[in-house]
């Protein structure tokens, strides 16, 4: 399967990284949690339960995580 050019791009590829906040950092980490949620369920027939368990712990934690940092901005 080939992946979407807009959906990965590689660091290298840029001449200087873009400078990204803390915040900006876990809300691409939850995009790339949720793009390895929904290829599981794809690429493995029923899905891996114990994959998908960990993946979502992880979106869990990404997002209290970026809740805390919305409260330490205001």
């Amino acid at each position: 399967m080939n992946i979407p050019a807009p959906i990965l791009k590689l660091l290298h590829d840029e001449p200087a990284p873009v400078q990204e906040s803390a915040a900006q950092h876990v809300r691409n980490c939850i995009q790339l949690l949720l793009l390895a949620e929904a290829r599981v369920s794809e690429v493995l027939m029923g899905g891996d339960a114990a994959l998908l368990d960990l993946l979502r712990r992880a979106e869990v934690r990404a997002f209290h995580a970026l809740f805390e940092l919305g409260q330490e901005a205001s």
